[in-house]
């Protein structure tokens, strides 16, 4: 585990998160439930979907698989809006980013 891996789980508990006995299953870091109930791996920075028994873990991959793309896709954009100076670009970046905020926030609703 990289150490900010370790400064980064200090800082959750520190915020409250619960430290769970569950395990990321990319990377086998403990997860965390942050205040809002979502479970997070901090190594990963990225939410994760816990499947039951009896629940199809194949639409869980799915929406995981979705759900990282679309972060991908904004940290893509916004790294291009960071750098951009010409208006009209500025506005095609900002609405294509509230189009993808919008489906993240629709995917996991």
């Amino acid at each position: 585990m990289t150490e900010p891996s370790m400064k980064e789980m200090a800082e959750m508990l520190r915020k409250g998160a619960k430290m769970l006995s569950m395990h990321c299953p990319e990377c086998g870091t403990p997860l965390f439930q942050l205040k809002n109930g979502e479970i997070f791996c901090p190594h990963e920075k990225r939410e994760v979907k816990i499947v039951k028994d009896g629940e199809d873990s194949e639409k869980a991959k799915r929406e995981a698989s979705l759900d990282r793309t679309l972060q991908s896709k904004l940290q893509l954009l916004q790294e291009r809006l960071d750098v951009s100076t010409d208006p009209t670009e500025i506005r095609e970046l900002t609405q294509t980013i509230t189009v993808l905020l919008d489906a993240l926030n629709r995917q996991k609703a």
